[in-house]
């Protein structure tokens, strides 16, 4: 790695965790934010404390309440947990690219032009593409339409595609092997 004129490192891989730290904190500051306005599930309301302790400290689902509504210790501790897997997320990536950078190349990549065309890293990465894309449209789509954005059964499908897209993305990438395994 080098430091260009502005001193950027710059020519560093972001490590995988890094930006999964970036992501779950984003995603728990969204799910915290449509909790408390009663949004995250048209018929209950999710006690973070007794969802990350299996309801050691309390019940994990409570009614839905209509309105603002704010569990002083479990909500802070949770977004304040979300902020920091961010912030540790976000140093990892600073060290590596600029965050900017790091953001733009979520979007302008090599994987999302071969959705239309599979020449440009063969059938697994045109199908990884879909298989991304799919995945976030469903999560996205079932959140809106039917504030399920905390359904098993939504998570089940979005993992299970958003799971396959990333393997054969990673699949997709890998240098041709000897033809011969004996």
């Amino acid at each position: 790695m080098s430091d260009d004129e502005t001193g950027q490192v710059v020519d560093g891989k972001v490590p995988v965790y890094a930006s999964a730290l970036v992501f779950l904190g984003v995603w728990g500051l969204v799910l915290a934010a449509l909790n408390m306005f009663s949004m995250a599930h048209p018929t209950y309301r999710v006690s973070w404390g007794g969802l990350l302790t299996f309801e050691a400290t309390n019940a994990a689902f409570g009614d839905a309440k209509d309105g603002f509504h704010f569990e002083v210790l479990g909500d802070t501790i949770f977004i304040a947990g979300c902020i920091g897997l961010i912030a540790l997320g976000s140093r990892i990536v600073n060290e590596r690219h600029s965050v900017a950078d790091w953001a733009k190349g979520l979007l302008i990549n090599d994987t999302w032009p071969a959705l239309n065309d599979p020449s440009l890293g063969g059938g697994q990465r045109t199908m990884a593409a879909w298989c991304l894309l799919l995945g976030l449209a469903f999560y996205l789509y079932f959140g809106i339409a039917h504030r399920g954005w905390i359904d098993v059964g939504v998570y089940s499908v979005t993992i299970a595609l958003m799971a396959a897209g990333f393997a054969l993305n990673h699949a997709s990438r890998v240098p041709p092997g000897d033809e011969n395994i004996d």
